[in-house]
């Protein structure tokens, strides 16, 4: 950023943070902006990313010159971060700040501290951050401040593609309809050889509920909202048809008797089928990357937006969008919101995302595009990011794996299938 960028993220984060902590009550107008602007003692951050150096060294480079405060990041295993943090809460030793997705704002509404739009307006937090972002305003005020995009892009086999006379990839999902009897090869008996794309099953499919979701938003679908009293499950309550349309898009590319078919649930997980060599497309997150890269690094492969509707007038990608969110029961929630502030904005968010090589949250550090061919179209894809209110990803998992199976084996029409994951959705979130 220049100078005047700088000076104005530095005036920003200092405003914001001062009118945080005096609506709060933390510090009491007249006692001075000390406590405000320059965040004092003992920090803990707890999230999902590898203790990298480069990662930690973000916290450390964080303190400069202030030896009166100290950030901790403890890294916690995906498996069971949400338990750890739920007991942690509960014995009243829970981290300052921890770092969440959106599929973790409903579990844990009740040690958020939220921050009201009368000290931090929405406009600004509209104006800063990705349209995707707002999965984090509520109706009382903002949820958590996001920081990284990891968004849903398209992984594809050069050779594959080449192979087949093909100079690009589809961009939208009709082109790639008809791509299928081109760059699916089976054997006389059905056997798949080579797939064009790993979609229709469920189970066997690498980020299946994430390629339901972008097709689900794609055709204006929230699948969750929030409402006055608390949070409804749209997945089957427009006229539209839309999730309709999107799960029978899905589920074709599973029927043998359909043009499309290129998947079964005979073949082995899809991300293992583009690391062979086997499969022309890979919807996976900008994350996978250098998974990819390591597993097989022979493979000729680039990365490409996720294909849109052909009709669309807007573009769209569901993605984790990762957010820092503050623990109302922070016993230093000043520097608590201090380090919070800091961290989502300016040099900070930038030295974040580069860590993690992934695109930051913040419009303005968006617009400057990288010149790594892979960062630039992650970067774009970042920027049509959406995401979706799932209450519980772990069960959400076994309520789509059945909507899918009952699609697939005919248990259950498609308006049928959708109806009950609706009800189960919404009972999710009941409970």
């Amino acid at each position: 950023m220049n100078n005047f960028q700088t000076i104005l993220t530095a005036v920003f984060v200092a405003f914001f943070v001062l009118a945080v902590l005096i609506f709060s009550g933390i510090i009491k107008v007249g006692a001075g902006t000390n406590a405000a602007t320059t965040p004092t003692g003992k920090i803990v951050i707890w999230g999902t990313f590898d203790s990298t150096p480069d990662f930690l060294n973000v916290f450390q480079n964080m303190t400069g010159g202030n030896n009166d405060l100290t950030i901790s990041y403890v890294k916690k295993d995906k498996a069971t971060y949400q338990q750890d943090l739920i007991e942690a809460f509960a014995e009243g030793a829970g981290p300052d700040l921890f770092i969440i997705t959106p599929d973790m704002i409903i579990k844990n509404q009740n040690f958020i501290y939220t921050i009201p739009y009368a000290s931090y307006p929405q406009a600004t937090f509209q104006d800063s951050f990705i349209d995707g972002a707002s999965i984090y305003e509520s109706a009382d005020g903002t949820v958590a401040f996001p920081i990284v995009v990891d968004p849903m892009v398209m992984y594809y086999n050069k050779d594959i593609l080449s192979s087949a006379g093909l100079s690009q990839p589809p961009t939208s999902w009709s082109d790639m309809l008809n791509l299928a009897p081109t760059l699916t090869s089976k054997q006389d008996n059905g056997t798949i050889l080579q797939s064009m794309i790993a979609l229709g099953r469920f189970d066997n499919v690498s980020n299946a509920k994430s390629i339901l979701a972008t097709l689900l938003i794609q055709n204006n679908n929230p699948i969750m909202e929030r409402t006055a009293t608390g949070y409804t499950s749209v997945l089957e309550a427009d006229t539209t048809l839309s999730a309709d349309n999107a799960l029978n898009f899905f589920t074709q590319f599973s029927d043998p008797s359909n043009s499309a078919y290129s998947w079964n649930s005979s073949l082995p997980q899809s991300i293992d089928m583009f690391t062979q060599g086997k499969l022309a497309f890979y919807l996976g997150h900008a994350s996978e990357l250098f998974t990819i890269q390591a597993t097989n690094p022979n493979l000729s492969f680039d990365v490409a937006p996720v294909p849109q509707l052909a009709t669309a007038t807007a573009k769209r990608t569901d993605a984790d969008i990762y957010a820092i969110a503050v623990n109302k029961k922070s016993q230093n929630l000043a520097a608590a919101f201090g380090v919070a502030g800091l961290l989502s904005t300016g040099d900070n968010a930038q030295a974040f995302a580069t860590a993690l090589s992934l695109p930051p949250a913040l419009r303005s550090l968006l617009a400057v595009k990288p010149t790594d061919p892979y960062l630039f179209t992650f970067f774009n894809q970042a920027i049509i990011s959406q995401s979706w209110l799932d209450p519980d990803p772990v069960q959400s998992d076994a309520i789509f794996s059945e909507l899918v199976d009952n699609i697939v084996s005919s248990k259950l029409s498609t308006g049928d299938a959708l109806s009950k994951a609706q009800g189960e959705l919404q009972l999710l979130v009941n409970n």
